[in-house]
């Protein structure tokens, strides 16, 4: 291999070397050697190898070489294009650029601009424009200041010169133009700098270059102007075209031919450069009315242009051209809503116009898609566009002293009268009539789905059509109908009910069904518009439950399109039906499930999961008004006790500012029993109609769940399955317990499902089938608990799925730990020990911590394997497995140490000293979590902060294990990065770093109380000042008191204060007694701090002591045949009450402590530090 030296070190690789990589990657009769060459072509790109850019640039400028072929160039460009967008831009966290050298990126520039207009292949010069646009994302303007204003004069018309290859010229030119536009209008300046100090010249710089990139693209924006009005011009006088056209011309193309794709070329550009140039409106504001001028004249000529039908080129060029006119006026509206207000007026009529009252139901379907999906969206944006609404106006007036207000104002009436009472009527039925009604093809295409074809792709494409994401004319159309409804507040309602109305009044018919399906969805739509303007109960009772009786028992061809749209309204608008009809209705759609027809019977499904929701919204609401009742109960108590307690010696201990502060108790207490009531009415309504909810989902459940496995035996589509399986999901949910007479249909079901799934392989579309299976199983398993996991059909399914789910491979996999996580935990929940196929996946755990991804979860399932497992398998895991939890522990609490680091000093967070280097935190790549870049220390994002708490939680747990001392020793650095956060955490520091050191508190006060010589050595290794700030951060949190106690008012914040000063005084005064004589951390202010905390946990241990016993009785208490309760959060406050903290003699720790300070310090410095604090 030929290699030449560069700067004495690297070495340049040559042509020839990498045209033999190139030519031997596409030989697909040598595997082997395609594998190698395949592999060299990566790392030359990944390292950006000196000479790889200049080489492939060399190897496609090989223009009629023998040796090199048309595809090994196209290949050589790819990989140019590819490398560029790879190599060449600045590593996220470092500082450092590309090692291309700067004369082989000048080679590659001015190769890349030759070959563009030599190469005779069109797709070859279409990769070489991308290769530009990536090359300009890092060089232009600084080092290639001339590249738009080079483009643009190479696509400049020259009447001299229009042969074949000047107008390819011309064409590639604008291709490339609007690709190096779109690449640079996001452009994101960077330039070195070495440190603070060069903070302000480096913003002058990018301001410098922003300003220059700006201006480039604002010269250009008149020329593009005048050469799409000249192009267009010449496209629409094709007699004129034909007459200039020399001969050696018309025997190639007629020349109003080429005129027009060039023209559609420039609008192309423009519409970018109008998005990038939203802020130079001032500067380029003749050349953009010019522009909006010309668009507007072109629009209305091109109308009236007379094309032959049999001219496929021109029609197609004619319909680019509006739809490229279109995004250009769209475009302006979106970015400058202000100065566009005095074009809205013309282009608002001319729209709606060609959209809507001109062309008849056919006219319309004959537009093409995309125009009609733009005409839609403009009308939409204009009409919701706050800009023109009139108290906006006042305030731009007002903000931007703006002396010409008119254009503003004739925008926002000419909206206004777009949708008086006189027009919208008629608006509205154009938008139903010719955008949402289906199309009679649509209706054949349903019918014969029922017997020849595929009635669940029917549904897809239904479904398509109203996605979040959905881009075609109907889902456009219903948008225009919600922003007409949102702008013309009621009277576009009434307009919208009583077209209607009018189409109720006609018998069906073929001529009106689709109207009338159209005009009841709209309905569906915007019923969060109109629901104040029509009754539906009185709708569901007089037509659309007959409608429904009929449909089932007849089945007419013509009534199955409204018995589906009925079945959907009553999803979408009838879930607060009175309770008569929604007694009625529920049956009724369960009825529909069962029917042949899958249409309808998956239309029903929604319907039915959306009045099951109901059920689960009003038992949460049921819940909350019951807890909120039965807290003001408390408080009403409370203070009657107060007033009771008042005279007494000592009323006040305990009692709170409540006792403290004068205040009308009288009148709190008549406003809180007022509340009362007010609230316990409401409790009784809510408890009525879900008492009378759940009867009917009760007395149906059986058919549903029959239903729904019948669905799933006809159903073939993942997307129909996963459907059928959310429905499960909420029954389960909504039953609970009561589900268990279904239990057996449920269970026999599952292998069905899972079988379905397995045969689906490891797709995308398989994973969302296994999700949905876990969900029904982790509902499944949290609401009947042991009774589920017990069964045999459940364990044949629960284990492989869980298996499945845990192992994250391949990609189309990895979504799926999380409900895997999620089912594993609900497992373990109703585990009473830890079956063996349990214990096989604690490896799975392990990788899924060695990657990085889903540590919160991780570590709450540890933790209930660590509560469950006998004490045998326990010591057996720990054997395993702990070093690489120790080390996954450290790399949550040393993201966190970052973090408190940097708040605390404003300096980047050192590592703690330890003979090893705690790892850094796993790279984060999976749903939403960001990578810890090597210089990042951001705020603490809610991931991170969720690892530490279930890091903190599981350290815990860990410490109240029978550790030996190696084990101890394993976690030494983890407990010590934990002190490092809690002394690292100011008073005065992020909320989000307080609630991490609270919770790590519990996990020090065991290690205190169990290992003080531990302690004291990981003390030492702070350094004497952490070491004092630790104990002063742990007594500040232990002293901080909750507004519940504050107040006096026994609720769960006083209980939880009580607690963690319980366990900070047992920690601290078995510190303090462990220490050897005086040191510097137990200093005379600091002493008396820690005993007036230890003192104050000894005044509540009484308190203290009845709600431990409390706790206590109800785990002693529990309903042992309740099935569906939470075993491991059981044992885990088991475990935590018998924690040596909690369950040390505070008045014999206290005591000694307090003798061992009064020894260190004497008892006079002691009581004169107290007295002062």
């Amino acid at each position: 291999m030929e290699q030449a030296q560069l700067d004495g070190e690297e070495r340049i690789i040559q042509a020839r070397t990498v045209l033999n990589a190139v030519q031997m990657s596409m030989d697909s009769q040598n595997p082997q050697s395609r594998a190698e060459a395949e592999a060299a072509l990566r790392n030359w790109e990944s390292d950006a190898a000196p000479g790889f850019l200049q080489a492939l640039l060399d190897i496609s400028s090989a223009i009629g070489a023998h040796y090199v072929s048309e595809s090994v160039r196209l290949l050589a460009t790819v990989l140019a294009k590819n490398a560029v967008g790879s190599s060449w831009r600045k590593t996220l966290g470092t500082r450092e650029w590309s090692r291309v050298p700067e004369a082989e990126k000048e080679h590659v520039r001015s190769a890349a601009a030759s070959l563009l207009f030599e190469e005779p292949e069109r797709r070859v010069a279409t990769q070489t424009g991308l290769l530009i646009a990536n090359i300009a994302r890092f060089d232009f303007p600084a080092k290639w200041p001339t590249l738009l204003a080079d483009l643009t004069s190479a696509a400049w018309w020259k009447e001299q010169n229009n042969r074949p290859e000047a107008v390819e010229h011309n064409d590639r030119a604008l291709f490339t133009l609007k690709h190096v536009v779109r690449a640079v209008k996001s452009k994101r300046i960077v330039v070195e700098t070495n440190g603070p100090s060069e903070l302000k010249p480096l913003a002058d710089k990018i301001a410098q270059e922003r300003k220059m990139l700006n201006t480039k693209a604002e010269e250009i924006f008149p020329i593009l102007c005048q050469q799409w009005q000249q192009h267009f011009i010449a496209f629409m006088d094709n007699r004129q075209a034909f007459m200039k056209a020399n001969m050696e011309l018309l025997a190639w193309k007629p020349l109003g031919e080429i005129r027009g794709p060039l023209a559609n070329r420039c609008l192309g550009v423009l519409r970018e450069l109008l998005h990038m140039l939203a802020d130079s409106w001032t500067q380029l504001g003749s050349a953009i009315k010019e522009f909006l001028e010309g668009i507007y004249q072109a629009t209305t000529a091109i109308s009236t242009m007379a094309i032959s039908s049999d001219d496929k080129q021109r029609i197609s060029t004619a319909n680019k051209a509006r739809v490229r006119m279109l995004q250009c006026v769209i475009m302006a509206l979106d970015r400058n809503p202000v100065e566009f207000a005095a074009f809205l007026p013309p282009f608002l009529s001319l729209y709606s116009t060609n959209a809507l009252t001109a062309p008849d139901a056919a006219g319309v379907y004959a537009l093409p898609a995309k125009r009609r999906v733009l005409l839609t969206t403009f009308l939409a944006r204009a009409l919701v566009c706050p800009h023109y609404e009139p108290d906006m106006i006042k305030f731009i007036k007002m903000k931007d002293k703006m002396t010409d207000s008119k254009p503003l104002e004739e925008a926002s009436t000419a909206l206004t009268q777009w949708l008086c009472p006189e027009h919208c009527g008629h608006l509205i039925a154009a938008v139903i009539d010719k955008y949402i009604a289906l199309t009679r093809e649509e209706l054949q295409e349903w019918q014969a789905s029922l017997h020849h074809s595929d009635p669940e792709g029917f549904i897809r494409s239904l479904d398509a059509d109203t996605g979040p994401d959905a881009d075609n004319p109907r889902a456009c159309g219903v948008a225009l109908l919600l922003c007409m409804l949102r702008k013309g507040a009621g009277h576009v309602a009434e307009a919208m009910l009583s077209y209607v109305q009018h189409l109720q009044g006609q018998p069906v018919s073929p001529s009106n069904l689709l109207l009338r399906e159209a005009a009841y969805r709209a309905v569906g739509e915007g019923f969060a518009h109109v629901h104040q303007h029509i009754d539906f109960t009185a709708w569901y009772a007089s037509e659309l439950q007959g409608l429904l009786e009929k449909g089932y028992t007849e089945q007419q061809p013509e009534q199955q399109l409204l018995c589906a749209r009925a079945l959907w309204l009553i999803g979408v608008c009838g879930t607060d039906l009175p309770t008569q009809h929604w007694g009625a209705a529920y049956p009724l759609l369960v009825h529909y499930m069962a029917i042949p027809d899958l249409v309808l019977s998956l239309t029903a499904l929604g319907a039915v999961l959306a009045m099951t929701a109901v059920v689960l919204e009003e038992a949460s609401a049921l819940e909350q008004a019951e807890e909120a009742v039965l807290h003001m109960q408390r408080q009403i108590q409370r203070v009657r006790q107060l007033q009771q307690q008042a005279g007494r010696e000592g009323a006040r201990e305990g009692g709170g500012l409540l006792r403290e502060m004068p205040w009308p108790q009288e009148r709190f207490l008549q406003e809180q029993e007022q509340d009362l009531q007010a609230h316990q009415q409401q409790q009784y309504g809510l408890l009525q109609d879900c008492q009378a909810h759940m009867g009917v989902v009760e007395a149906q459940a059986g058919a549903v769940f029959g239903s729904c496995f019948q669905l799933l035996a006809q159903v073939s589509e993942v997307d129909s399955m996963v459907r059928v399986l959310h429905l499960v999901t909420v029954m389960l949910e909504a039953l609970g317990p009561k589900a268990q007479p279904h239990f057996a249909a449920i269970t026999a079901a599952l292998p069905q499902i899972w079988n379905a799934a397995t045969r689906e392989g490891s797709s995308g579309p398989a994973s969302r089938l296994h999700s949905a299976l876990m969900a029904v199983l982790t509902h499944m398993v949290g609401r009947l608990g042991s009774l589920a996991i017990q069964d045999p059909h459940i364990q044949s399914v629960l284990y492989a799925l869980l298996q499945k789910g845990l192992e994250g491979s391949p990609a189309e996999q990895e979504v799926l730990v999380e409900d895997a996580l999620k089912l594993l935990n609900a497992t373990l929940s109703a585990s009473s020990t830890l079956a063996e196929p349990l214990q096989s996946f604690l490896p799975n755990l392990m990788a899924i911590l060695q990657r990085g991804r889903d540590n919160a979860a991780v570590f709450q399932v540890l933790e209930g394997y660590l509560v469950t497992a006998s004490p045998h398998l326990v010591a057996a895991m720990l054997e395993t497995h702990l070093p690489q939890l120790a080390a996954s522990l450290l790399g949550c609490f040393t993201a966190v140490l970052q973090v408190a680091q940097k708040a605390q000093t404003g300096q980047e967070a050192s590592p703690p000293p330890s003979g090893h280097q705690p790892p850094h935190p796993h790279p984060r790549h999976h749903r939403g979590h960001k990578a810890l870049g090597k210089r990042e220390a951001a705020a603490l994002d809610m991931d991170t902060l969720s690892d530490a708490g279930g890091a903190a939680s599981l350290l815990t747990v860990l410490l109240e294990q029978q550790l030996s001392d190696p084990q101890r020793s394993q976690l030494g650095h983890v407990i010590g990065a934990a002190m490092q956060i809690v002394a690292a955490t100011q008073p005065q520091g992020p909320m989000h770093l307080h609630s991490v050191a609270d919770n790590l508190l519990e996990a020090l006060a065991v290690v205190a109380c169990t290992c003080p010589a531990l302690f004291q050595q990981l003390q030492a290794w702070l350094g004497s000042q952490a070491e004092g700030q630790l104990l002063d951060r742990w007594v500040a949190i232990a002293s901080t008191r909750h507004l519940e106690e504050i107040l006096g008012l026994g609720t769960l914040g006083a209980l939880q204060g009580r607690v963690k000063r319980h366990m900070a005084a047992a920690g601290l005064s078995t510190l303090l007694v462990a220490v050897a004589g005086h040191t510097g951390q137990f200093v005379v202010p600091r002493l008396a701090k820690i005993m007036a905390v230890c003192l104050r946990a000894l005044a509540e241990s009484k308190a203290f002591m009845a709600e431990e016993a409390e706790r206590r009785t109800l785990i002693a208490n529990r309903d042992v045949n309740d099935p569906s309760q939470d075993l491991v959060k059981l044992r885990r406050t088991g475990l935590s009450l018998q924690s040596t903290p909690r369950s040390l003699d505070l008045h014999v720790a206290v005591g000694t402590a307090a003798q061992k300070a009064v020894s260190v310090v004497g008892q006079e410095a002691l009581e004169e530090v107290s007295s002062s604090l």
